[in-house]
């Protein structure tokens, strides 16, 4: 956020979407909670964001997915407040909250997909297992006006109940097709990139801040070699201010680039940053330019950790 200038055109609309976001990223972690509860049968395996390609043009996606001997679950997890209703024609989950009427994208139809990937994918593995959808809503301050059709609606706190009936099922497929299951889903794990911020909402990122910032104490370095306040290290904030590049801007940059968005004084500056982190380079004459790789990524929580 500390990119987007005050009267920026898109600051309203991203604050939005990191507000959504952000609680569904809370609901995910109170459903997790109960999930703790619950008393899974020995061969089980629980994928959090499961995220594979499935075809050429074809992804699966899934917030929680369960796999057992006995069945394997799709739970898609919704943080939403006030009265909803799951709309027939077209399909949309139409919420009603202080006198606004907001809709969304139908989360059965999105679980109903998810279902048809994932029984294709069981078909082509040949292994025959039921599998059971399941809508839940992390907190008890929403009111379901009219239900879905085809997929059932329940409550976080409930999930325990719900898993103990499922986990009393006999066995349906051998030890050996779960792992050969569980093998395929591990090797095909994906880690999923959106595309960058600019590109979603169309806008040209010169527009943005250009800087070093600490982005936890909203300070902007110049030539100082750690941030005044929080003391964390300039190397860890021009790291920092490349994933920034990455998630906003491009999903590639360039020495001049580099340049030009962390406001250095000059390109050897540039090319000591760049070189100095796990990026992959592209070309090697005067066009160079860098992509990320997986290991390029830290989280702020680990940024804290390092002086």
């Amino acid at each position: 956020m500390h990119r987007f200038p005050a009267n920026h055109p898109y600051l309203q609309e991203f604050s939005t979407k990191i507000k959504a976001i952000t609680a569904g990223y809370i609901g995910e972690s109170y459903t997790d909670r109960f999930m703790q509860q619950c008393d899974f049968p020995k061969n089980h395996a629980i994928f959090k964001d499961l995220y594979i390609q499935t075809g050429p043009e074809s992804y699966l996606q899934i917030d929680t997915l369960i796999v057992t001997q006995k069945y394997i679950a799709i739970l898609e997890i919704k943080n939403i407040k006030g009265t909803i209703y799951f709309q027939k024609n077209p399909k949309q989950l139409v919420r009603e909250l202080n006198g606004t009427t907001t809709t969304y994208k139908c989360p059965e139809q999105q679980i109903l997909r998810h279902n048809m990937k994932l029984q294709k994918l069981l078909l082509h593995l040949k292994i025959n297992i039921p599998i059971h959808n399941q809508i839940i809503f992390a907190f008890s301050s929403i009111h379901v006006m009219e239900p879905p059709e085809k997929v059932p609606v329940l409550m976080a706190c409930d999930l325990p109940n719900h898993m103990h009936k499922l986990n009393q099922l006999p066995d349906v497929i051998t030890s050996y097709s779960f792992n050969k299951l569980i093998h395929f889903l591990t090797s095909n794990l994906i880690t999923y990139h959106p595309k960058p911020i600019a590109q979603q909402f169309n806008f040209d990122w010169n527009s943005l801040s250009k800087g070093v910032f600490c982005p936890n104490c909203k300070i902007e370095l110049s030539q100082q070699k750690s941030c005044p306040k929080c003391k964390m290290s300039r190397k860890m904030l021009c790291h920092l201010a490349i994933e920034e590049w990455f998630y906003l801007c491009k999903s590639t940059i360039s020495n001049g680039e580099c340049v030009q968005f962390l406001n250095l004084q000059n390109k050897h500056q540039a090319t000591y940053i760049l070189k100095s982190l796990e990026l992959e380079p592209i070309n090697l004459n005067k066009y160079r330019h860098y992509t990320f790789t997986t290991s390029f990524w830290i989280t702020k929580e680990s940024a804290n950790t390092v002086k």
